[in-house]
């Protein structure tokens, strides 16, 4: 603890416009994920790294010794995935999200992570110094540390998204028909939307703005996360990605009006990934309830 309280003085607090690395390392493709060792992200820099290249001079400052803190990621199955034969449970319902359907990846799988403050030293691969830090243990470090480590660890990262790009268009350049409109797949799974908005929300985090509805299965995701933080809750892309991109048209509650114009509609699809029109929304939208004349 000697060693990290001499770092202490080096360490910044990252605010919501920091550049933070702390989903992957800027030389390589590694990620919390790759090994049992994750990334190391600078207290100072906020640059993420595997451990072999936390010392180099394009990622850590003119010290001999930094502070990082190391975040290892692991996923498991959830045990309650399984029978009581121990097998994985099989589909009784062509539905997804729900009890005896197509399970998500969040359904399957859990994220265990674990941190570590650690002290490195140049000239040498292993780190000096390694405490565990977790909420049991922060309070033993400095505070210029936990605040350090604590903004690292709850920072959005450095993945830009844009909730929606209606606004970048230019005045004169005209939203394109979905390729996807015509024959998009339509999941008979008995989802209804209740059309009061007073039951909307995100049903994956429960956020009860910015919210997308998947018109394929009904599901009602967030929309896009800012790097910073800010926006959705992320679960309208989440939710396409982790159903094989099978379902890329989504609308945006609250702008759905017997004017079907004013609706904003996008479309995930890496070929498209952009606002779009959807010629038969007022059908796509019955089919889940939706009656658009009495909106």
């Amino acid at each position: 603890m000697e060693e990290i309280l001499a770092l202490a003085g080096q360490c910044r607090v990252a605010s919501a416009h920091d550049s933070v690395l702390n989903s992957e390392c800027c030389f390589t493709f590694h990620s919390p994920y790759t090994t049992a060792k994750g990334i190391l992200v600078n207290l100072n820099t906020f640059m993420g790294t595997c451990q072999d290249m936390a010392m180099s001079k394009d990622s850590s400052g003119s010290n001999s010794k930094e502070l990082f803190v190391r975040i290892v990621k692991q996923r498991v199955q959830k045990k309650d995935n399984e029978d009581a034969n121990g097998d994985n449970k099989t589909p009784t319902k062509l539905a997804i999200g729900v009890e005896g359907g197509f399970q998500t990846e969040e359904d399957k799988y859990e994220d265990i992570t674990s941190y570590s403050v650690v002290v490195m030293e140049q000239g040498k691969s292993e780190p000096i110094v390694e405490l565990p830090y977790s909420e049991e243990t922060k309070q033993t470090f400095p505070e210029m540390v936990i605040q350090s480590v604590d903004s690292i660890i709850h920072h959005a990262g450095m993945t830009v998204q844009q909730d929606v790009k209606v606004w970048q268009l230019d005045a004169d350049e005209e939203i394109p028909v979905s390729k996807y409109a015509e024959n998009l797949p339509f999941v008979d799974n008995g989802v209804v939307i209740d059309p009061n908005p007073k039951t909307w929300k995100c049903q994956k985090s429960g956020d009860t703005e910015n919210l997308w509805l998947n018109l394929s299965d009904g599901y009602i995701g967030g929309g896009r996360k800012n790097w910073d933080g800010s926006g959705g809750s992320n679960g309208a892309l989440d939710h396409y990605e982790e159903t094989g991109c099978l379902y890329p048209l989504v609308v945006k509650l609250g702008t759905i009006t017997a004017d079907l114009d004013t609706a904003d509609c996008y479309s995930y699809a890496k070929d498209e990934d952009g606002p779009v029109k959807i010629p038969n929304l007022a059908q796509m939208l019955e089919m889940r309830g939706i009656n658009v004349s009495a909106m």
